[in-house]
C-alpha cells in the first residue's frame, strides 16, 4: 500500500527534476533596435549587451539590421543596469547563428561574453566589438537601442 501511495505521489508531481530559472526575480526588460554601418543596415551581426558581472543578452540582426535581445534560449530580454554593447559580424553563438558547435561558443550566464571565433573578416571596427566603446543604461522606460556605426 505504501508503494502505491509513493507511485501516485510521483505521478502527480512528475519526475522532472531539472532546475528552472525564476525569470520574475531577474527583472528582464525587452530590448530591440537597429544596427547600421555607414548608414546601411548591418545584417547577420551578433549584438550583445554585456553586464559588469559577466552575464550578457544577445541578438542577431536581420536583413534590415533589426535585432531583439535574448536573455537565454527560453526568454527574451536583458537585465537592467549599465551594459557594454558589442557588435560583431564574425562572432558565432550556438543556436543563434549556427547549429554546428565546432566554431561556436555556448551561451552561458557564467561564461560571459567572448571574442569572435570565426575566421571570416570582421566588418565592424574593434571600437564597437572586442574593444567596444558603446555603453547603454538599460531601464524599463527604454526598450529601443539603435546603433549607427561608422567604419
Amino acid at each position: 500500500m505504501a508503494i502505491l501511495a509513493v507511485t501516485a505521489a510521483v505521478s502527480l508531481t512528475g519526475c522532472d527534476t531539472t532546475p528552472r530559472m525564476d525569470y520574475s526575480s531577474v527583472g528582464l526588460v525587452d530590448a530591440e533596435g537597429t544596427v547600421t554601418l555607414d548608414g546601411q543596415p548591418l545584417p547577420g551581426a551578433v549584438v550583445t549587451f554585456d553586464s559588469p558581472d559577466g552575464t550578457f543578452s544577445y541578438g542577431l540582426t536581420d536583413a534590415d539590421g533589426y535585432y531583439e535581445l535574448q536573455f537565454d534560449s527560453d526568454m527574451q530580454g536583458v537585465t537592467q543596469g549599465p551594459k557594454t554593447v558589442q557588435i560583431s559580424t564574425t562572432r558565432k553563438i550556438l543556436g543563434l547563428n549556427t547549429d554546428d558547435g565546432s566554431e561556436a561558443e555556448e551561451v552561458s550566464e557564467e561564461e560571459g561574453s567572448a571574442a569572435p571565433t570565426s575566421s571570416e573578416s570582421e566588418k565592424v571596427p574593434a571600437k564597437y566589438n572586442k574593444d567596444s566603446e558603446l555603453t547603454v543604461e538599460v531601464t524599463p522606460d527604454q526598450t529601443e537601442y539603435d546603433f549607427d556605426l561608422k567604419s
